[in-house]
């Protein structure tokens, strides 16, 4: 990289020591940062010499030592409010939104209202829900209406209220206005992957990607786009540079040993396929097909309906049922190899007898919500839903689902046509 382009040493040692700091000061630091990653090695040796508290929160930031730089902030926060704005700002990009407003409440109400402090506290009552509080203060801040950050801001009113269309044209002003700012590129793919755009939100993540400190949210929900693409190295070399700035992140670990798992699966599209003609054959009434009225009243009166259910039965059983015979039986036979299915197939696989419908639905509300077998983006929001069961899946509304990180419109279509295929159906409201 040009000399033009990116700090040298010398420059980046009189910017951390000798620079006048301001709110601009942590901005310069963390480009001079991002464009050369061996600036780290610098920083190392910086950090004994610093004894200010912002400075060295900045510098602890920049590390990805970030619990020692909430450490810091949060002792110099009620005297310098560059320390308030720093760590209101650091907790925001961690998505904690409820101690940055704790932080950034009292700043702003002390202080000199600060614009940029103010666009931070804005945003965190927009995140914990205090909507008519952050449009009132978002009139008063003094800024132009085509700033990033009042563009920022713009798209997360717009998206609070589901207005997803006009969020995501807020949020590619804001980030095309400054790519740096890697939440506003976080938001911007959120919202793309929502409308089933994955190419655009990788793009946008990637942005993240080579900023400093590593924003791991946005590194996870990369990673859950490679993996949905089959791409199982750049996702679990995601999940490592997630690991690699915090051993501790929960999510990073888990979704790196199902990565790893993923690359040992072998994926039979083929099989699959076959296996949703099966399914479809198998909900067939029985009242499709021709029949002798003894053979019907028979079945009736077993509660065999579909064809899943008929094939749930052995030779055996049907035989040791009153009034149906060996001519019934060659009739069941016959109606069965016209479909390729043979009496008893069912009887190792409890899925099958969950197809059944007619008024047989209710069976399925006990049953998890895995047999549903959806997509791991989509399997992962039932996680953080906490929805166990088809009953817990169907007291949740469309909206409800949408408005979960990584779960757009195309993971919301795969949901109602699992259930639809059931006899099911998602509440709308």
């Amino acid at each position: 990289m040009s000399s033009s382009s990116s700090m040298n040493d010398s420059a980046l040692r009189e910017l951390i020591l000798e620079k006048e700091t301001s709110v601009d000061f942590y901005h310069e630091a963390r480009q001079g940062v991002t464009s050369r990653r061996e600036a780290i090695d610098e920083l190392e040796d910086l950090l004994e010499f610093i004894e200010d508290d912002f400075r060295r929160g900045v510098v602890l930031d920049l590390l990805g030592r970030r619990s020692e730089a909430r450490e810091v902030l949060s002792r110099c926060q009620h005297a310098n409010p560059l320390c308030m704005h720093l760590l209101g700002k650091l907790l925001l990009e961690e998505g904690n939104s409820s101690d940055a407003l704790q932080v950034l409440d009292p700043g702003w109400n002390q202080e000199s209202h600060e614009p940029r402090v103010g666009m931070l506290y804005c945003e965190a009552l927009i995140l914990e829900g205090e909507v008519e509080k952050a449009r009132a203060l978002f009139d008063d801040i003094s800024a132009p209406q085509d700033h990033p950050r009042i563009c920022y801001l713009r798209g997360l009113l717009h998206q609070h209220e589901g207005e997803y269309r006009e969020a995501l044209d807020c949020y590619s002003n804001a980030a095309e206005g400054n790519p740096e700012e890697t939440r506003y590129q976080f938001r911007l793919g959120y919202m793309h992957s929502l409308y089933g755009d994955e190419e655009r939100a990788i793009e946008a993540y990637r942005m993240c990607q080579r900023t400093a400190p590593l924003y791991a949210h946005a590194m996870v929900n990369l990673g859950v786009l490679y993996e949905d693409a089959d791409r199982f190295e750049e996702a679990i070399t995601c999940y490592r540079m997630v690991l690699l700035s915090n051993p501790n992140h929960s999510r990073a670990r888990l979704y790196l040993r199902d990565a790893e798992a993923s690359q040992s699966m072998y994926y039979d599209r083929d099989k699959e396929k076959e296996d949703i003609r099966k399914q479809q054959v198998l909900q067939i009434p029985v009242t499709e097909f021709e029949l002798s009225v003894r053979s019907r009243n028979c079945l009736q009166k077993m509660g065999i309906y579909t064809l899943g259910d008929l094939v749930s039965k052995s030779e055996a059983e049907l035989l040791s049922y009153k009034n149906f015979g060996e001519t019934s039986l060659q009739e069941i036979r016959k109606i069965l190899n016209q479909k390729n299915l043979r009496l008893g197939e069912g009887v190792r696989s409890d899925d099958t007898r969950l197809l059944a419908v007619n008024g047989e639905a209710a069976s399925l509300l006990g049953e998890p919500v895995s047999i549903l077998e959806l997509s791991s983006r989509s399997q992962r929001c039932m996680d953080r839903l906490e929805i166990e069961t088809i009953a817990d899946l169907l007291q949740r509304n469309e909206l409800e689902l949408v408005s979960q990180k990584n779960f757009g419109v195309t993971s919301l279509n795969e949901v109602k046509k699992k259930l639809n295929e059931r006899g099911l159906n998602l509440s709308t409201g």
